[in-house]
């Protein structure tokens, strides 16, 4: 098993991630040209200096660097002078520093790579969706070293995992630990609000999918079960498969929590809540190079409507994702409580992830493994009203 990492750009735990599995960190500068996958005002701050002494330290480590270029969208930038003579200065300095590898979602972006950079290694993002032998096949014929597959919604569909592995040569990748929703009716604008939420000029975001799924999840708390992760304890059976290569998230995370997860993929096995190894926030600490001053000017809350800051302030905090002063985390996902054999129902076919009603499989097992505070849920379910009725009436 090898896993590809985030960067939370922390080199004293480089060591650790290393003995416990990891091959290369993947991460980027919060401003560049292209933009990626989360926005700017999430983005580590990080100067060009730094990410540089970092990736040094990395190699150092006898590991590997993989930088973003992952966005879903350029805005249309890509069309323009300016965007290529950018993106030609960031590669060059990235091929100065060793980077190994690039993580695109773009066809475009892939060719122009292969063409001016050959000696960059492509790996394909998981925004370009690729869920089907077609379209694997799609990027690995226009040059792709590295596939990460659409995790979302194909993790459990061990069928097309199969046909997928017995498709193509590239490297396949999955991701272990996330926790979207299958098949996401957000993800489109998710992914494209991301992407214009990040780059050399960001815009004003307000993160509208991320309130509606934590809002689905609390109220419906079967999703904490169908979400496609991988529990440390099932990853043999993806192995089996053929699948040796497993991402691990969240970039701007905690080391402590980082090294727990990385430790708990590495010997598969994890004793303890397992949404602490899916959740993105809620830490007793925060991550290095956050301090409360960039948290509150990340967030701008200067530059968001009136109508909305109080609640976004209230909505941010009462996660946990703006102070990290939660102590313990009210959500509670019993790993001891899901069943050993879990995924045997998924293996053979029996689940027709694409229409959940009238199974009740997922909503069965979360009775039994998922809890939730109830006073978390008095508090927060008003504060996500409140925000959603305020930006669908527009009065703000």
């Amino acid at each position: 098993m090898r896993l590809t990492v985030p960067a939370n750009y922390d080199a004293s735990i480089l060591p650790v991630l290393k003995q416990s599995g990891a091959f290369e960190l993947y991460g980027k500068l919060p401003f560049d040209i292209t933009g990626g996958g989360r926005p700017t005002s999430m983005s580590t701050p990080l100067s060009k200096a730094s990410l540089a002494s970092y990736i040094g330290e990395v190699h150092r480590q006898g590991l590997e660097f993989n930088y973003l270029l992952n966005a879903a969208c350029f805005g249309n930038a890509e069309w323009t002078r300016t965007f290529h003579r950018k993106l030609d200065q960031l590669l060059t300095w990235l091929t100065g520093l060793g980077v190994e590898t690039l993580t695109i979602s773009a066809p475009y972006l892939v060719q122009i790579v292969k063409k001016r950079f050959p000696h960059f290694k492509v790996k394909v993002g998981i925004y370009a969706q690729v869920d089907t032998v077609k379209r694997a096949r799609y990027w690995e014929d226009l040059g792709c070293d590295t596939i990460n597959l659409e995790s979302f919604s194909i993790n459990r569909d061990f069928e097309t995992l199969g046909k997928i592995r017995a498709a193509v040569k590239a490297d396949l990748v999955l991701i272990a630990n996330h926790f979207c929703q299958p098949n996401c009716p957000y993800q489109i604008q998710h992914q494209n609000g991301h992407a214009h939420a990040s780059g050399l000029h960001p815009t004003f975001y307000i993160d509208y999918p991320l309130m509606q799924c934590q809002k689905n999840r609390l109220t419906h708390k079967e999703l904490f079960i169908s979400s496609g992760w991988i529990r440390p304890e099932d990853i043999a059976r993806y192995e089996a498969l053929g699948y040796a290569t497993f991402k691990l998230l969240e970039r701007n995370i905690p080391s402590e929590a980082l090294v727990e997860r990385v430790r708990a993929y590495h010997d598969r096995r994890w004793e303890g809540n397992l949404a602490d190894l899916l959740l993105s926030w809620g830490f007793k600490k925060r991550p290095p190079k956050w301090s409360p001053l960039h948290m509150l000017r990340a967030f701008r809350f200067w530059k968001m409507p009136p109508g909305l800051a109080a609640d976004a302030l209230a909505f941010l905090k009462g996660q946990g994702m703006l102070l990290y002063t939660q102590n313990t985390n009210p959500i509670v996902i019993d790993n001891h409580a899901i069943p050993a054999n879990f995924l045997d129902r998924f293996q053979r076919g029996s689940c027709n992830q694409r229409d959940c009603s009238g199974c009740g499989y997922c909503a069965g097992i979360a009775d039994k493994a998922v809890t939730i505070d109830p006073d978390f849920l008095g508090r927060i379910l008003p504060v996500y009203e409140r925000l959603e009725n305020t930006l669908v009436s527009g009065k703000f």
